[in-house]
């Protein structure tokens, strides 16, 4: 609750992490709980300016691992996330499959959300090949307007070395809502 005011229009483009924190947290996952993703999604979240978090939230059928809420910003793609989005957390050895993401797409559903995060250390079925998960999350946004953005580890590591959050959700925002699959190195 330490956001106390909307950010300046200045603020609306930076985004500034400790990165030895995000290091550790990285240091961390694996370790069986889940815990540590969910604190680093939580973090990474909460320092996009306009951005107020609550992590594990419960409602009568479902766990919130974070709930976010954007507040001031029509001013770039952000708009297009709505005013409350979801993240997931999936710290498993293995990529999250399509049932990980149906069911995350209902709790989007239930919630009215049109924006989803999934945390997933190492991504989601089908990834390169359009199908089982990564068919799932295209034919989400096709058919529901739901655009559902999977942060990998790889994706934290970039984060971690100063890279900037915003910019790498707007590109993965992009690559679903506008199908660029094969372009995802550009």
């Amino acid at each position: 609750m330490w956001l106390t005011e909307l950010p300046a229009s200045q603020e609306a483009l930076t985004y500034w992490s400790n990165a030895l924190y995000v290091k550790h947290l990285l240091l961390h996952l694996g370790d069986g709980t889940g815990e540590a993703l969910e604190l680093l999604a939580e973090y990474l979240m909460s320092c996009m300016p306009g951005c107020r978090i609550r992590r594990r939230q419960r409602s009568g059928s479902t766990d919130y691992d974070i709930v976010c809420a954007m507040e001031g910003f029509d001013v770039d793609f952000r708009s297009e996330l709505g005013r409350y989005f979801v993240c997931e957390c999936k710290d498993w050895s293995r990529s999250a499959d399509f049932t990980v993401l149906a069911k995350f797409c209902r709790v989007l559903d239930s919630t009215k959300s049109r924006f989803g995060v999934l945390f997933s250390k190492n991504g989601i079925s089908g990834t390169g090949k359009t199908e089982f998960a990564e068919r799932e999350q295209l034919k989400v946004f096709q058919d529901r307007g739901i655009v559902i953005v999977v942060l990998t580890l790889n994706d934290l590591e970039s984060v971690a070395s100063g890279g900037n959050l915003i910019s790498l959700l707007r590109k993965q925002y992009e690559i679903v809502r506008l199908d660029l699959r094969g372009q995802q190195s550009t």
